[in-house]
C-alpha cells in the first residue's frame, strides 16, 4: 500500500511503500521550532547512510526542520516509519580464529541516519 504525502503546493508528492497496521490519533505535534533545536543540539557524527554530512543537517535546520516536522507528524499519524531511517544491523565477528559458523561469536553493530 502506498500513501502520499504533500508538504505544500509547491512540493512533490512522494508516494511512501508502508503497510499500515494501525495508526495514532492522540498525540502531542512537534513544532518546527523543537525540531530545529533537536537538530542543532545533535551530536555531529555522521553514519554511512546518511546522503549529507550531520554538519550541513545543522547548518541548515532552519530550513530543514519544517519538513522534518511534517514528516514526524505524517509518520505518527499513518502509523508508518520510512524504510529509508530505519537502522541497518549487521553482524561484525568478534575477534579473529574463531567458528564462523557459530553465531555467538558475532555481535550486532548498527547503523542509524541522522533524522532517525
Amino acid at each position: 500500500m502506498y500513501y502520499t504525502v504533500r508538504a505544500s503546493a509547491a512540493t512533490p508528492l512522494y508516494d511512501v511503500p508502508c503497510r499500515v497496521t494501525s495508526s495514532l490519533a492522540d498525540f502531542a505535534a512537534v513544532t518546527v521550532d523543537k525540531v530545529a533545536k533537536l537538530i542543532r543540539s545533535a551530536p555531529n557524527k555522521t553514519c554511512q547512510l546518511d546522503p549529507a554530512p550531520t554538519w550541513l543537517v545543522k547548518d541548515t535546520s532552519r530550513l530543514l526542520s519544517p519538513l522534518v516536522s511534517l514528516l514526524i507528524k505524517e509518520s505518527l499519524t499513518m502509523g508508518c516509519f520510512p524504510a529509508e531511517f530505519k537502522a541497518i544491523v549487521r553482524p561484525l565477528l568478534k575477534k579473529d580464529g574463531v567458528d564462523l559458523t557459530d553465531l555467538k561469536n558475532y555481535r550486532p553493530v548498527s547503523n542509524l541516519p541522522f533524522f532517525s
